[in-house]
């Protein structure tokens, strides 16, 4: 468990230079994450991620990906892909915005336009363990890189995952060796019941009441502080504050370099999953076993 409060930060949209100047920013202050927005109206959350990483080199990168917007394997390759270049600072803060795009499931056999309201919940579900088994499908110490005999990999350490769900397919394994640490933290709003709560490492709640039920379900909690809040947040049995909906350059000034450096007096470095104080075991490498596999 950290010393002092987490601090995660909701990146507000608004054109790649600013927002890329504001991560900088919140990595010279100390925050400990930032959530990178997936709308529509503003840049790609895992190429604005990927082009802070090495402007901003010591906090957490949390992309936005709604499961609405591209099939699990991209999302499982891009998340792995984004804690490689970060050297471990990846995260992914599981959204079930309407992007207004159709994911459909890799065999065509699924479309979220025509799903139900219970049928999207339960495809949310499915698409989560059919990225953890796309991420389990490189052994931790598969990749070889022996230069003199030309070995790259040794291939009884990569698996075919052939995952089947009820909603999606998919055979794998990633193109990409398993990232540095096993998988991107995960995040989430909390909802009662919803299937991002139940998979998420942190979860975001709105109100000191909502706590208890969230600790149900994740490892680390965080309670959102908006607008003059955010200047002196709260008291809280939280784990720490997700600051969100700061636009007031007034106030945008004073959250960074007053109450950041305040909150978290020695900034953290690492691994994005231990600065947060989640347990390494987690994040193992756990082979997945399909009950049924997916014709070649």
């Amino acid at each position: 468990m950290p010393t002092s409060p987490i601090a995660v930060w909701f990146l507000e949209p608004g054109n790649a230079a600013t927002m890329l100047r504001t991560v900088l920013h919140l990595d010279l202050a100390g925050a400990d994450a930032v959530v990178l927005p997936g709308e529509a109206d503003c840049p790609e959350a895992l190429l604005l991620a990927a082009a802070a990483s090495r402007r901003a080199p010591r906090i957490g990168l949390v992309a936005e990906i709604s499961p609405w917007s591209q099939p699990p394997f991209l999302t499982a390759r891009a998340l792995g892909t984004l804690d490689a270049l970060t050297r471990g600072r990846a995260g992914w803060f599981v959204s079930g915005r309407d992007t207004g795009t159709t994911c459909s499931d890799d065999s065509g056999r699924w479309s979220a336009r025509t799903a139900t309201a219970a049928e999207r919940q339960d495809a949310l579900a499915d698409y989560l363990a059919a990225t953890a088994a796309l991420g389990n499908s490189w052994e931790p110490d598969a990749l070889v890189a022996d230069v003199p005999s030309g070995r790259y990999v040794d291939a009884d350490c990569v698996h075919v995952t052939n995952y089947h769900g009820p909603y999606f397919s998919t055979r794998g394994p990633l193109n990409a060796p398993r990232p540095p640490q096993g998988r991107a933290v995960r995040f989430a709003e909390y909802r009662p019941n919803a299937a991002e709560s139940d998979v998420a490492d942190v979860l975001v709640v709105g109100s000191e009441e909502d706590i208890p039920a969230a600790r149900a379900s994740a490892d680390r909690v965080l309670l959102k502080v908006a607008g003059e809040a955010a200047a002196a947040p709260p008291v809280t049995s939280a784990d720490g504050y997700a600051f969100c909906g700061l636009t007031a350059d007034r106030l945008l000034g004073q959250v960074l370099h007053e109450t950041l450096p305040a909150l978290v007096p020695v900034p953290r470095g690492g691994l994005l999953r231990d600065r947060f104080g989640l347990s390494a075991s987690d994040f193992e490498f756990v082979p997945y076993h399909a009950e049924q596999e997916v014709p070649v």
